[in-house]
């Protein structure tokens, strides 16, 4: 190759100008373009994993919040078992209905103690009754059909002195109790 020949001469100047060219391309504009462009990568994909992490936990918080409306749900339906309050008028309005529905006569309602239990509270009463055992049979079917809790217990049943009284022939004491839920305990509906 001869160097003295101006066209070899032009060829290695435009090559050496190409390289040279190259050069500062890369050196001046690339790597700062290169190093921002590396930047913003990987500040995308930050953004792109929040973003994922964000879509995945609405995705959770529907589902959580589906599933607290349901237990919510579920929850009120418990609750009317537990009434807010001690209703007694409720309680002797319904004891006077399935005492009038069973045949059942109502001697004696003696309230007792109300106590707190772990979330509620509970309300005792001592009941005397009388008539005849099938008629007390169906007066506790009615209490225990009563729209809230309602437990008997320490029953006794004797027989009534009266033996000319055919109707009255069963003289029933027991304790009933009744439950509220304390008013700290109630579950308060969470706004979204």
């Amino acid at each position: 190759m001869d160097f003295k020949d101006p066209k070899n001469q032009k060829i290695i100047l435009g090559v050496l100008l190409g390289f040279l060219a190259l050069y500062f391309w890369n050196n001046r504009i690339y790597s700062k373009n290169n190093q921002k462009i590396q930047a913003k990568q990987v500040q995308y994909e930050t953004i792109l994993t929040n973003l994922k992490n964000v879509e995945l936990k609405a995705k959770s918080f529907e589902n959580l919040k589906s599933e607290y409306e349901a237990l919510l749900e579920k929850y009120k339906t418990v609750e009317l078992l537990l009434p807010e309050e001690k209703q007694v008028p409720l309680l002797l309005t319904q004891m006077h209905q399935g005492a009038q529905t069973s045949g059942i006569t109502i001697r004696e309602i003696t309230p007792r103690t109300t106590y707190p239990l772990s979330f509620y509270n509970a309300s005792d009463f001592n009941l005397q009754l009388t008539g005849n055992y099938h008629e007390f049979g169906n007066f506790l079917s009615r209490i225990a059909n009563f729209p809230f809790i309602a437990n008997i217990s320490d029953v006794s049943l004797t027989s009534s002195a009266s033996a000319t009284n055919k109707k009255e022939t069963v003289q029933a004491t027991f304790k009933m109790t009744t439950y509220f839920i304390k008013e700290d305990e109630r579950l308060k509906k969470v706004q979204f």
